[in-house]
């Protein structure tokens, strides 16, 4: 049996198709605020809203917005110089090129 291109195209495309909706991608977190007590840093507050988490460092008038990425397990929120990543109480906190900070909600 001959394939011609568009036949090789569609099952292509249909094959990307049903991978993708396979793909995991936990739910966002929706309104939930959560204080962290970080090992290096004195510490930060985390908005969680749908897709985005906004980071306030207590004492300070900035504001981190973060946008949620794809992630094999837990969650992952990032911004061009920010990230944040972690599992229930656990997340790894990344300004720059730091040593990523570990923070600990209680």
């Amino acid at each position: 049996m001959r394939l011609n291109r568009e036949t090789v195209i569609l099952s292509s495309v249909a094959c990307l198709a049903i991978l993708s909706a396979c793909a995991h991608r936990p739910e966002a977190m929706t309104d939930v605020q959560v204080t962290y007590a970080c090992d290096r840093a004195p510490g930060m507050v985390v908005l969680y809203a749908g897709d985005t988490a906004r980071i306030v460092t207590p004492g300070s008038d900035d504001t981190i917005l973060l946008q949620r990425k794809p992630a094999k397990s837990g969650f992952w929120y990032q911004s061009p110089t920010h990230s944040i990543r972690g599992k229930r109480r656990q997340v790894t906190y990344t300004v720059g090129r730091m040593v990523p900070m570990m923070c600990t909600a209680p």
